[in-house]
């Protein structure tokens, strides 16, 4: 009886010591899509509006999509619930804070399909004075699944870090948008100058919390709207490099996930074939 009872309680401890296991992921799609998303008067004082004040062409197809379908908020979503899945694998087999999840913010876990639409209905030219106007607006939205998985995957043990190619002197004000939308992060780094390459950076997030983990946390998913988003690993799991289109997209849909995204991405230079 005495080695019967010894043996519950070490297994009641095991249990304890499991991590939470995240429900799917729920998201009301049909509330997204017939809400009306009205874009407020420019701000007194700003020269370069990212409203677009006298319209001159229609919303782009792919602009529509992102904004109104039930195809693009369903497969936003399913793609964070099988991202959320992988989550919980990887809880099983990692510490608590020594695992990183690095994710883009642009149409990944943060909406600007209003900024846009506002742009292409007057002239489709992306201006940077503009869009500094919609990042200081601080309204862009969350994608749908994006607050529900970051939430969850703090809740399993692992960190969050935005790498993100807004720009880094911008940094506060991403992260206030990022809260506002209900996104949970460890850690946030934009854009210096024009390097576009997040590998530097995704090193360094791994180094920036180590002070926050027990050890060295090991990004080990990624997640975001294009593929130069996404790594490149080595047999040992090290990471390489960002992947690019030229490459055969290996490991998305394990570690590697992937949100629409029909408005715009280096798949734009493509060839028409």
């Amino acid at each position: 009886m005495r080695n019967f009872a010894v043996l519950a309680s070490l297994g009641a401890l095991l249990w304890l010591a499991q991590p939470a296991v995240a429900a799917p992921i729920t998201y009301d799609c049909q509330a997204r899509m017939t809400r009306v998303w009205t874009a407020p008067p420019p701000a007194p004082g700003d020269a370069s509006p990212w409203q677009c004040t006298a319209p001159t062409a229609k919303t782009p197809v792919g602009v529509h999509w992102q904004r109104n379908s039930l195809e693009y908020c369903r497969l936003s979503v399913n793609v964070y619930d099988e991202a959320l899945a992988a989550a919980q694998r990887l809880a099983r087999t990692h510490r608590p804070g020594t695992w990183l999840v690095l994710m883009d913010a642009d149409e990944t876990v943060i909406d600007n399909s209003l900024f846009e639409r506002e742009r292409q209905m007057c002239g489709g030219e992306f201006k940077d004075p503009q869009w500094r106007s919609w990042v200081k607006a601080a309204m862009a939205a969350d994608v749908p699944g994006a607050a529900a998985f970051t939430n969850a995957v703090h809740r399993l043990g692992g960190l969050v870090g935005i790498v993100t190619n807004r720009s880094v002197e911008d940094d506060d004000l991403t992260k206030a948008t990022l809260k506002k939308a209900g996104i949970w992060f460890d850690y946030e780094i934009g854009m210096t100058g024009d390097h576009a390459d997040k590998t530097e950076r995704w090193r360094g997030a791994e180094t920036a919390l180590t002070t926050t983990a027990r050890g060295r946390p090991v990004a080990v998913m990624w997640l975001g709207d294009q593929v130069t988003d996404l790594a490149i690993l080595d047999r040992r799991g090290k990471l390489l490099r960002a992947m690019n289109e030229n490459d055969r997209g290996d490991g998305i849909g394990n570690y590697l996930f992937l949100l629409p995204n029909a408005m715009y991405g280096g798949w734009q230079n493509n060839p028409d074939r």
